[in-house]
């Protein structure tokens, strides 16, 4: 696991729960036969630089999505025109092409709820939600969340988390069975054990890291495309106060807290010197 970190579905930097492709399927289907994982090994990523384990087809992945995506515009009600319709197109085309995927057909859809909230799902579908729009500030703001999102697809973090989940699920599997097969009285407790090891060890610091991945991403795509990447931090700030009293333990959470990710957010501006904050 050292050559290859591995990671999941979707973004939930602002709350998302997993809309699809529940793993417990995919192990049903890998299981069946009908998904393939191309063992293609470690391969670089030339957005960040970063080998990645990547096993899952983004095929795969995309297909997943439509049939997710389809559901959610159903099931929830979507601004298609006016105003902020427009803006949110605006924003997003200018991260869009920024990031050099200007000529791929991307879906962006504003969704008419008060939730702070935005995803990204594989195939270029983005929701953003009416309350994160009415929470940001500015149109920067709206940047450095497209980016971020834009950041999840350019630095393949489903395709990853997927490729990593899966590996890590079986090795569990493999050592909860060796486990049963000893003579250890305490065996139902290390199983146990493995298990949260595995959680809180290896797939939630990857989510971290994933996070702060896109997080830099979207400030390159920020800046390319003319926005004010200190805008960045000021967005983590209002989302900071928003949920200061709601919040987990970091080392128990999936994303780093706000306060991380200004930090990072500072050191990266000033390093690539897009700013001086």
């Amino acid at each position: 696991m050292d050559c290859c970190n591995l990671h999941i579905l979707n973004d939930k930097s602002f709350g998302l729960k997993e809309p699809f492709l529940d793993r417990r399927d995919v192990l049903r289907s890998l299981a069946a036969g009908t998904v393939v994982l191309i063992p293609t090994g470690c391969v670089t990523n030339t957005e960040t630089g970063r080998t990645q384990f990547i096993a899952v087809p983004d095929g795969f992945l995309a297909q997943q999505s439509l049939a997710a995506w389809s559901d959610l515009r159903k099931q929830q009600r979507t601004i298609n025109s006016g105003p902020q319709f427009n803006r949110l197109n605006t924003v997003a085309r200018r991260v869009q092409q920024a990031s050099g995927r200007g000529a791929e057909q991307w879906e962006y859809a504003l969704f008419d709820t008060d939730e702070a909230n935005a995803f990204v799902l594989p195939g270029g579908k983005v929701g953003f939600n009416r309350g994160l729009m009415e929470l940001s500030e500015n149109d920067d703001q709206m940047a450095a969340v497209l980016g971020h999102e834009v950041g999840h697809v350019t630095g393949r973090h489903a395709a990853e988390r997927m490729s990593t989940t899966l590996a890590v699920q079986g090795a569990t599997v493999a050592g909860a069975v060796a486990l049963a097969n000893t003579n250890l009285a305490f065996k139902n407790e290390l199983a146990a054990a493995l298990g949260v090891g595995v959680q809180v060890g290896i797939l939630l610091p990857f989510s971290r890291r994933d996070e702060i991945e896109a997080d830099k991403l979207g400030v390159d795509y920020m800046h390319k495309a003319g926005y004010d990447v200190r805008q960045s931090m000021r967005l983590w700030e209002i989302m900071g106060a928003r949920s200061s009293g709601n919040r987990q333990p970091q080392w128990l959470s999936t994303h780093p807290s706000p306060e991380t990710r200004i930090r990072e957010l500072r050191e990266y501006i000033n390093l690539k010197g897009y700013a001086v904050v």
